[in-house]
Parts: C-alpha cells; structure tokens; sequence
C-alpha cells in the first residue's frame, strides 16, 4: 500500500495543511477492485468489474472542518487537495513558518483476508456458484417463478497518515451472495430471500454451500405462499437467532451514533448511565471480530478497531464515536469513523453490532410459550431515532401454539419503540448469529453485520395485511 501512498508525499501534504494553520490534518487513500456478478431468470444479467484509487484529505482548524478528495496521488496532487480542504475550512492563513510531520507506522492486524486471493475475482467460478444457487431454488418445485443472484466482491487497500504521525494500512476483503426467490400460486406472489457475507473470498462457500443458498432463499418463498395472516390479539414474540440485530441495529444502534446525541435528535441523548433495556441485554459493536462483514483492523481515521459496549445490563454505557464526534463529548474515540470511499468525509458509523448470548435454550423458550409469535427473520422497516418508535417486516414467521411452531404467517409487521420493546426482553437464548448488510446514513453506504440470540419479548405489537 506505501506504493499507493508514499510516506514522503504524505508528509509534504500534511506539513502543507499545518502551516496553513490546520491544528489537525489526514489523509485517507483507498485502492478498491470490485466485482459484481448477477444471475437473472436463469440468465448472465450483469458482469461488472470497477477498480478505484483516491485520496480524501481532511483538516481541521478553530471547530471547522474543510474536506476535498483526489485522483491524482502525486505530490501535486496532494497538495492541490490540500489547498481545496484548507479553503473548504476557510482557513484563511498563508502558508507561513515550519511545520513538523514525523510519520510513523502503525502495526496493525487486518481483520479481513482471504487464502485465496486469486479466485476472488474469477469470473468463471463465480458464474458456477450462481447457477448452482438458482438450480437448488428451482428445485424446491414449480411453484418457483423466479431467481435473481448477486455476488458482490470486494478487495480494497487503505492507507492513512495524520497530522499527529500516524502511518497505518489495512487490507480489507469481503464477499456476499445475496439470493431473491419469487413464487407464485393462485394468483398470490411472495419473496423469499438469503444474503450471506462475511469478511472473506470464496471460503464464504465453504461456511455456506450454494445449495444451502438457494434453498433457503426458495423456501421463505414457498412458505410464504402457504401463509395466514397473523392473529389479532397480543402475544409475546420470539425472535430467532439474529433477528433480534435488526432491532438492535435499527432502533438502539443508530440512536447511539455520537451525531445524534451531539444534535440531541435521538431518543438516547438524555440517558446515558440510566437504565435502558432489560438486565438481560448486553449489547456491543465490535470491529474486530474477526472474518466479519462490518470488520476493520483501523476505523478510516486511523484508530484501531476494539469492542465498545453499548448497553451493560440494559445500562446504557457506551457510545459509537468518530475522532470529532468524541472530542465533542470529552471521549477518545471508539474506532467508529467510517466511510464509503475516498471520497466522503467519515462519519460516527456502527460496524459488528449484537446482543450478547444469554443462558436459556431456544428451544426451552419456545416450548414454555402457550400462544405467541415466532420470527425467524426481519427484512427491514422504519425507525424514528428521535422517539425510538419502530416498524419492521417480517420475511419468515410462525404461530407458536403450545410451545410448537405451527402456522406460517405472511405480511406480519412488528410494531414498537426501541427502548420500551428492549426493556421487555424476558429470555435470552445462547445461540448468536449475525446478518450481513450494507446501511446507508447521510448518503453513504457501509458493510456491516448485527446479530443476536434468539430473544423473547413482550413489549411489541403484531400487526398484518391481507395479500
């Protein structure tokens, strides 16, 4: 990566932005090849593959923050950006007296990689996969309309150097398949869907097989189409292994980015150190796990990447923090500055973020469960942070009648508010998984993975709609 950044620019570009009269100077370069796959109706729809390389230059000065991005990774160009950041900023010094950038690497580990470098990007092997993804969804029956596969992989390289002397690199590699199943029976058409990822290459397909894919994608299909619509009457809710993430990510998570409490526009602004959820609830982002979706050896300001817990026993302990959003608050950062690319400035972003296990066995909660609602996964809704007020689809569900799943359920909705339906957590089972996206905020898009146990609640209301 010093071939895509050199230490000798960087430090010319950051003494620039110091005399100036920058009291604070990055520069964040990326190199990302990416390829993108998709299998459509049986048929090669798209195949496309993107190399991108810049530089991001932030500075800061008396509480202003001017950024600019490049293409052109030569001293000149550097130091062009610099002089674009620096009237962003409207810092409005000439470059005057001496400036010292003593630059010097950081040893890191990457938390991402891959044994098989070379496959990642074959475009022959990948073809293979995705058909063999669509034959096993078409083989669940005839009632199987259509299939769309996407392989999304990505290799990308990072490297930054700041004002205070800091050179780090990091290698980041991801993979993620995602599988779209459309059936259709009696004139009624349902979805089905299974998107796995992780921080690797091709051993994605060793954790999950492509007949694994698709047929799991066909089958919440298929389901689907034999569904009730959900009863009319409170009843506590399961959620199975990871669906509870969403909740957590969508409702709890965001309300717990720095910007938002700063704005005081979130609902958790006010309630740091009280009691916020049930004791039972221990949540955490972490990006470090290792060989995860949203995982980092450095955040894209340069902190190296560690657990920071969120609630601790339903308390609301922690807070997800980049540099500026921290020194706001009076906090070091938690390694959460992140970006799209090189060419946005970093936000206060979660990465890995998940409930912790608990002691109970799933099936020991489901079973003590007279009449309820099981959830296997969440496909997404609404989220107001400023009340925590919540909605959320349902893509696979089941009535649970005397502690045995029975029913499907089709068009279930989970309505609730973030605090409230965290507080009513009364079980919390051992068995944790996550689940691979991509959120947006303010325009820019991140890899990241939420995940937990499966949870039994009671604060949340069923709701559904007729086909």
């Amino acid at each position: 990566m010093t071939g895509t950044l050199d230490p000798a620019d960087a430090t010319k570009a950051l003494q620039q932005a110091l005399r100036h009269g920058a009291e604070w100077a990055e520069i964040f370069v990326e190199r990302r090849d990416s390829q993108t796959v998709r299998l459509d109706g049986g048929s090669i729809a798209e195949i496309r593959s993107d190399i991108d390389t810049g530089a991001g230059i932030r500075v800061i000065a008396d509480g202003r923050s001017g950024f600019a991005y490049t293409n052109i990774l030569t001293t000149a160009g550097l130091l062009s950006a610099v002089e674009a950041a620096v009237g962003a900023a409207a810092i409005e010094l000439e470059p005057d007296g001496q400036a010292t950038v003593d630059l010097r690497t950081v040893v890191t580990t990457s938390r991402q990689r891959t044994m098989f470098p070379d496959e990642q990007f074959d475009t022959p092997n990948t073809i293979s996969i995705l058909r063999r993804i669509d034959s096993a969804a078409r083989s669940r029956g005839d009632d199987v309309h259509n299939v769309s596969v996407t392989q999304v992989s990505v290799a990308q390289d990072v490297a930054l150097a700041t004002s205070d002397g800091r050179f780090v690199t990091d290698r980041r590699v991801r993979n993620r398949m995602a599988c779209r199943v459309a059936a259709r029976r009696d004139g009624n058409l349902e979805t089905g869907f299974c998107g796995p990822g992780a921080g690797l290459g091709v051993e994605l397909y060793e954790q999950w097989s492509p007949e694994a894919i698709g047929t799991q994608a066909a089958d919440r299909a298929l389901t689907a189409l034999a569904g009730h619509e959900p009863p009319g009457e409170p009843l506590p809710v399961v959620l199975g292994p990871s669906g509870g993430g969403l909740l957590l990510h969508e409702a709890c998570g965001h309300g717990l980015e720095a910007d938002g409490l700063i704005r005081n526009s979130s609902v958790y602004a006010r309630s740091a150190g009280e009691r916020v959820a049930s004791p039972l609830v221990t949540a955490v982002d972490d990006p470090s796990v290792d060989l995860e979706y949203g995982s980092y050896g450095v955040d894209d300001e340069g902190t190296v990447a560690e657990p920071t817990t969120l609630l601790d026993a339903g308390v609301q302990v922690g807070t997800v923090t980049d540099r500026g959003s921290a020194a706001l608050l009076g906090k070091r950062s938690s390694g959460n500055g992140r970006r799209e690319s090189y060419a946005h400035p970093p936000l206060p972003r979660m990465s890995n973020t998940f409930i912790t296990p608990g002691v109970d066995k799933s099936d020991a909660i489901i079973g003590d469960i007279r009449r309820g609602v099981y959830v296997a996964a969440l496909k997404g809704g609404d989220v107001n942070i400023a009340t925590g007020d919540f909605a959320f689809a349902a893509s696979e569900a089941y009535l649970i009648e005397n502690g045995v799943l029975t029913s499907p359920l089709v068009g279930l909705t989970l309505l609730g508010n973030g605090p409230t339906a965290l507080a009513s957590v009364e079980a919390v089972a051992d068995d944790l998984s996550l689940t691979q996206a991509l959120c947006g905020k303010e325009g820019q898009w991140v890899p990241v993975s939420y995940g937990s146990p499966t949870l039994l609640l009671t604060g949340l209301t069923v709701t559904g709609s007729k086909r």
